[in-house]
Protein backbone atom coordinates (compact mmCIF):
# COMPACT_ATOMS: atom_id res chain seq x y z
CA UNK A 1 0.00 0.00 0.00
CA UNK A 2 2.88 2.30 1.20
CA UNK A 3 4.68 1.56 -2.16
CA UNK A 4 1.54 2.28 -4.39
CA UNK A 5 1.07 5.59 -2.45
CA UNK A 6 4.61 7.09 -3.27
CA UNK A 7 3.89 5.94 -7.03
CA UNK A 8 0.92 8.32 -7.14
CA UNK A 9 2.09 11.12 -4.99
CA UNK A 10 6.13 12.16 -3.75
CA UNK A 11 6.71 12.24 0.02
CA UNK A 12 6.56 16.09 -0.41
CA UNK A 13 3.42 15.87 -1.87
CA UNK A 14 1.83 13.60 0.61
CA UNK A 15 2.70 15.68 3.63
CA UNK A 16 1.93 18.90 2.14
CA UNK A 17 -1.61 17.75 1.00
CA UNK A 18 -2.64 14.97 3.23
CA UNK A 19 -1.64 16.37 6.51
CA UNK A 20 -4.03 17.42 9.70
CA UNK A 21 -4.40 20.86 8.82
CA UNK A 22 -5.35 20.30 4.95
CA UNK A 23 -7.89 17.51 7.29
CA UNK A 24 -9.07 20.10 9.12
CA UNK A 25 -10.14 22.44 6.36
CA UNK A 26 -11.91 19.84 4.17
CA UNK A 27 -13.87 18.72 7.55
CA UNK A 28 -14.74 22.29 8.24
CA UNK A 29 -15.48 23.65 4.41
CA UNK A 30 -17.65 20.91 4.23
CA UNK A 31 -19.71 21.70 7.04
CA UNK A 32 -19.02 18.35 8.90
CA UNK A 33 -21.18 19.12 12.71
CA UNK A 34 -18.63 19.79 15.08
CA UNK A 35 -18.12 21.30 18.73
CA UNK A 36 -14.60 23.59 19.73
CA UNK A 37 -14.01 22.91 23.04
CA UNK A 38 -11.79 23.01 26.35
CA UNK A 39 -11.74 20.22 28.03
CA UNK A 40 -10.19 19.53 31.54
CA UNK A 41 -7.43 17.45 32.55
CA UNK A 42 -7.73 13.85 33.16
CA UNK A 43 -10.75 13.71 31.22
CA UNK A 44 -11.61 10.36 29.33
CA UNK A 45 -12.30 11.31 25.93
CA UNK A 46 -12.77 7.70 24.92
CA UNK A 47 -13.48 4.60 26.75
CA UNK A 48 -11.72 1.38 25.82
CA UNK A 49 -14.62 -1.51 24.39
CA UNK A 50 -17.22 1.22 24.39
CA UNK A 51 -18.68 3.19 21.53
CA UNK A 52 -17.80 6.84 20.93
CA UNK A 53 -19.40 8.95 18.21
CA UNK A 54 -16.94 11.75 17.93
CA UNK A 55 -12.88 12.04 16.25
CA UNK A 56 -11.16 14.53 18.21
CA UNK A 57 -8.81 16.70 16.53
CA UNK A 58 -6.07 18.14 19.32
CA UNK A 59 -5.16 22.06 18.55
CA UNK A 60 -3.33 21.91 22.01
CA UNK A 61 -2.64 19.54 24.92
CA UNK A 62 -1.47 16.22 25.75
CA UNK A 63 -3.90 13.15 25.37
CA UNK A 64 -2.68 9.77 26.13
CA UNK A 65 -3.53 6.13 24.62
CA UNK A 66 -3.92 3.28 27.16
CA UNK A 67 -5.07 -0.18 27.04
CA UNK A 68 -5.98 -2.07 29.78
CA UNK A 69 -4.58 0.39 32.05
CA UNK A 70 -0.93 0.01 30.19
CA UNK A 71 0.03 3.50 28.40
CA UNK A 72 0.59 2.91 24.79
CA UNK A 73 1.28 6.26 23.12
CA UNK A 74 0.40 9.76 23.53
CA UNK A 75 -0.80 12.28 21.41
CA UNK A 76 -0.73 16.01 20.74
CA UNK A 77 -0.92 19.06 19.13
CA UNK A 78 -2.35 18.75 15.55
CA UNK A 79 -2.65 15.13 16.05
CA UNK A 80 -6.17 12.79 15.98
CA UNK A 81 -8.02 10.75 18.74
CA UNK A 82 -10.02 8.20 18.04
CA UNK A 83 -9.64 7.53 13.91
CA UNK A 84 -7.11 5.03 14.66
CA UNK A 85 -9.77 2.50 14.01
CA UNK A 86 -11.86 3.95 11.99
CA UNK A 87 -14.01 1.25 10.49
CA UNK A 88 -14.31 -0.90 14.00
CA UNK A 89 -17.23 1.73 15.18
CA UNK A 90 -18.78 -1.00 17.57
CA UNK A 91 -16.03 0.19 20.01
CA UNK A 92 -12.86 1.81 21.13
CA UNK A 93 -9.53 0.20 20.68
CA UNK A 94 -7.96 2.72 23.69
CA UNK A 95 -9.21 4.68 26.73
CA UNK A 96 -7.94 8.24 25.43
CA UNK A 97 -7.41 10.17 28.59
CA UNK A 98 -6.18 14.34 28.26
CA UNK A 99 -3.16 15.04 30.72
CA UNK A 100 -3.59 18.38 30.61
CA UNK A 101 -6.11 20.92 29.36
CA UNK A 102 -7.06 20.31 25.30
CA UNK A 103 -8.33 22.53 23.03
CA UNK A 104 -10.02 20.28 20.33
CA UNK A 105 -12.39 19.60 17.67
CA UNK A 106 -14.72 16.78 17.88
CA UNK A 107 -16.10 16.15 14.74
CA UNK A 108 -19.46 13.35 14.61
CA UNK A 109 -17.13 10.01 13.37
CA UNK A 110 -20.05 8.83 11.13
CA UNK A 111 -20.31 12.55 9.19
CA UNK A 112 -16.54 12.49 8.81
CA UNK A 113 -16.45 9.19 7.52
CA UNK A 114 -19.15 9.56 5.17
CA UNK A 115 -17.51 12.75 3.33
CA UNK A 116 -13.74 10.77 3.13
CA UNK A 117 -15.48 8.02 1.66
CA UNK A 118 -17.50 10.15 -1.01
CA UNK A 119 -14.06 11.68 -1.84
CA UNK A 120 -11.39 10.15 -4.74
CA UNK A 121 -8.34 10.73 -2.35
CA UNK A 122 -10.21 10.34 1.37
CA UNK A 123 -8.92 7.01 2.35
CA UNK A 124 -5.29 8.65 1.77
CA UNK A 125 -6.06 10.67 4.88
CA UNK A 126 -7.07 7.60 6.43
CA UNK A 127 -3.84 5.33 5.79
CA UNK A 128 -1.82 7.80 6.56
CA UNK A 129 -3.33 8.26 10.32
CA UNK A 130 -3.49 4.19 10.36
CA UNK A 131 0.38 4.04 9.09
CA UNK A 132 1.62 6.54 11.48
CA UNK A 133 0.12 4.81 14.47
CA UNK A 134 1.18 1.39 13.49
CA UNK A 135 4.68 2.27 12.47
CA UNK A 136 4.96 3.85 16.14
CA UNK A 137 2.87 0.41 17.24
CA UNK A 138 6.08 -1.62 16.13
CA UNK A 139 9.13 0.63 17.04
CA UNK A 140 7.62 0.58 20.37
CA UNK A 141 7.37 -3.51 20.79
CA UNK A 142 10.61 -3.92 19.82
CA UNK A 143 12.16 -1.39 22.21
CA UNK A 144 10.09 -2.88 24.99
CA UNK A 145 12.57 -6.13 24.78
CA UNK A 146 15.97 -4.31 25.68
CA UNK A 147 16.57 -3.33 29.85
CA UNK A 148 14.66 -1.13 31.68
CA UNK A 149 17.36 1.84 31.71
CA UNK A 150 17.60 1.46 27.54
CA UNK A 151 13.47 1.45 27.47
CA UNK A 152 13.50 4.78 29.84
CA UNK A 153 16.03 6.39 27.47
CA UNK A 154 14.02 5.99 24.20
CA UNK A 155 10.42 6.56 25.64
CA UNK A 156 12.17 10.04 26.90
CA UNK A 157 13.95 10.42 23.77
CA UNK A 158 11.06 10.36 21.66
CA UNK A 159 8.67 12.73 24.63
CA UNK A 160 11.40 15.12 24.26
CA UNK A 161 11.05 15.45 20.72
CA UNK A 162 7.68 16.55 20.89
CA UNK A 163 6.78 17.57 24.22
CA UNK A 164 9.32 19.58 25.97
CA UNK A 165 11.08 22.96 25.97
CA UNK A 166 14.50 24.70 26.52
CA UNK A 167 14.70 26.86 29.24
CA UNK A 168 18.00 28.67 30.66
CA UNK A 169 19.81 25.93 29.54
CA UNK A 170 17.96 23.32 30.88
CA UNK A 171 15.57 20.89 28.91
CA UNK A 172 12.11 20.46 30.34
CA UNK A 173 9.54 17.77 29.99
CA UNK A 174 6.10 19.11 29.83
CA UNK A 175 4.91 18.69 33.48
CA UNK A 176 2.23 16.03 32.69
CA UNK A 177 4.74 13.47 32.53
CA UNK A 178 4.90 12.61 35.73
CA UNK A 179 7.40 9.72 36.74
CA UNK A 180 4.47 7.50 37.39
CA UNK A 181 3.22 8.52 33.71
CA UNK A 182 6.76 7.32 32.16
CA UNK A 183 7.00 4.34 34.19
CA UNK A 184 4.04 3.24 33.09
CA UNK A 185 4.22 3.87 29.77
CA UNK A 186 8.47 2.28 29.51
CA UNK A 187 6.72 -0.67 31.38
CA UNK A 188 9.12 -0.21 34.48
CA UNK A 189 8.31 -0.79 38.19
CA UNK A 190 8.24 2.31 40.23
CA UNK A 191 11.07 1.08 42.24
CA UNK A 192 13.12 0.97 38.94
CA UNK A 193 11.67 4.06 38.39
CA UNK A 194 12.75 5.72 41.34
CA UNK A 195 16.64 3.88 41.15
CA UNK A 196 16.68 5.66 37.89
CA UNK A 197 15.66 8.95 38.89
CA UNK A 198 18.15 8.92 41.89
CA UNK A 199 21.26 7.35 39.23
CA UNK A 200 20.54 10.20 37.00
CA UNK A 201 20.50 12.86 39.40
CA UNK A 202 23.42 11.81 41.00
CA UNK A 203 25.29 11.89 37.87
CA UNK A 204 24.43 15.31 36.75
CA UNK A 205 22.19 14.55 34.10
CA UNK A 206 18.66 15.69 35.74
CA UNK A 207 17.88 18.20 38.30
CA UNK A 208 16.67 15.27 41.11
CA UNK A 209 14.76 18.33 43.63
CA UNK A 210 12.58 18.89 40.89
CA UNK A 211 8.67 17.43 40.29
CA UNK A 212 9.13 17.25 36.51
CA UNK A 213 12.14 15.65 34.45
CA UNK A 214 14.16 18.55 33.94
CA UNK A 215 17.25 17.75 32.36
CA UNK A 216 21.09 19.46 32.79
CA UNK A 217 21.81 17.37 29.28
CA UNK A 218 19.89 15.16 27.01
CA UNK A 219 23.07 13.67 25.35
CA UNK A 220 22.95 10.35 28.11
CA UNK A 221 19.89 9.34 26.58
CA UNK A 222 21.28 8.69 23.43
CA UNK A 223 24.27 6.58 24.88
Amino acid sequence: MQEMLVELYSHRVIRSRFNYDSFLDILLENRVPYTKKMIPKQTVLIKEKEVDPFVYFIESGVVSLEREEQVISFLGTKEIAGLSNTFIIEESLYTFRTLERCQVYAFHRSALVELLLSMQEGWIYLYMNHMNHDSFLVEQCLVMREPSEIRLKHCLTGLLDKYSVFEDGKVLLAKCFTKKIISNYANVSTKTMTQTWKLWSDEGYIDGEANQFIFHSVDFLRE
